[in-house]
């Protein structure tokens, strides 16, 4: 009898598996969506092979994290499952797996509402990471189903992706707009640390509630106004420019005004969008210690650099302070990074900035 069950057992699992259908997006021609070049749009990357050499050597390897990037398809079908392996560690002392190497799934559905997908618990981290979506209900035109939109880890590399969704269900890659993104460059914050799953990064949020393409160039600890990096950012068409640095100048308070003043001169070279200089957020330990309120002298060089532009003549040039975003004393992790509360504010604040300036 027992022999019996453990053969009935293989073979459901087998026609289970047999069932579903995988498809692999860079295999199939699929595009990746949240890159600024063309030319990767079938790959997981997010900075193009010239940037190599150009970039620090921190950054190119920070581009290969998929922060930022995501999979748009729509199906109907009532279980999808998505297997894949990354290129390092699963998590942080301060930042979970699900946000590190995690996806994490929303859909719209036919009458352009959002919806939250929530996988099944646990996922599985194993060699190969397994979210495994299932009992999917369509609450609006069931044949027609949803349009999902996968977004891919924070803080790793895909080595491969397959999705899979049962034989009889329809499922289609759907192509990346030819909308002018809003580019994003900045540090760990904006790169997604501390996200506890990747929907939920800053920029990921504004990009859902703004409905515009996102850009996402943050490199954690390497957000540092080089020349090079504004000569890359130079050759993306964007909608818009937000530089989002700050936290990262700490060290480097000295040169901010210098290369402020000529990364927004050399993207004045080639485009006319809007530009959003951001303020450090702050720390939200410094009410209680005095080294944390550090951040207000790279904020007082900002606002120089800023008003000298603004002397200059320099138009479309526009301003977000540490206050416009709030943090409050329970939206950081540790004192430097925010969790999900913290990334909340700053995207509201982020939206806000974006709404008045771009409509």
């Amino acid at each position: 009898m027992k022999k019996l069950l453990l053969l009935l057992t293989v073979f459901a699992s087998t026609v289970s598996y047999a069932q579903i259908k995988w498809h692999n997006p860079i295999g199939s021609g699929a595009e990746v969506h949240g890159q600024g070049w063309a030319e990767l749009r079938h790959s997981y990357l997010r900075l193009p092979a010239h940037a190599e050499g150009k970039a620090s050597d921190a950054v190119w390897s920070l581009s290969k994290h998929s922060a930022g990037l995501s999979l748009v398809f729509r199906s109907n079908a009532r279980e999808i499952i998505v297997r894949y392996q990354v290129t390092g560690s699963y998590n942080m002392f301060h930042m979970p797996s699900t946000g590190v190497s995690g996806v994490d799934m929303y859909a719209t559905d036919a009458d352009g509402r959002e919806r939250w997908c929530a996988p099944h618990f646990p996922v599985s981290f194993a060699d190969t990471i397994r979210y495994h979506y299932d009992n999917i209900t369509y609450f609006t035109n069931p044949e027609q189903g949803y349009e999902y939109h996968l977004y891919l880890p924070l803080y790793n590399g895909v080595k491969w992706m397959e999705i899979g969704v049962p034989t009889d269900a329809r499922f289609q890659f759907l192509p990346v707009t030819d909308e002018k993104p809003i580019v994003v460059y900045g540090t760990s914050i904006a790169h997604g640390a501390c996200a506890s799953r990747p929907g939920l990064a800053w920029t990921n949020i504004v990009e859902r509630r703004t409905s515009r393409p996102i850009v996402n160039l943050g490199f954690s600890g390497s957000g540092k106004l080089e020349p090079e990096m504004f000569d890359l950012l130079s050759e993306i068409g964007a909608s818009m420019y937000v530089i989002d640095c700050m936290a990262n100048m700490d060290n480097l308070s000295n040169l901010i005004v210098e290369r402020i003043t000529h990364g927004v001169h050399r993207l004045r070279q080639s485009s006319q969008a809007p530009i959003l200089l951001v303020e450090h957020a702050g720390y939200t330990g410094e009410s209680t210690n005095e080294h944390r309120s550090s951040y207000r002298a790279v904020n007082e060089q900002l606002r120089k650099a800023y008003g000298q532009l603004q002397a200059e003549g320099v138009a479309n040039l526009h301003y977000m302070s540490s206050e416009e975003i709030g943090l409050d004393q329970e939206s950081q992790v540790e004192s430097v990074h925010p969790n999900d509360h913290g990334m909340r504010l700053h995207a509201d604040a982020h939206v806000k900035q974006i709404v008045k300036i771009l409509h």
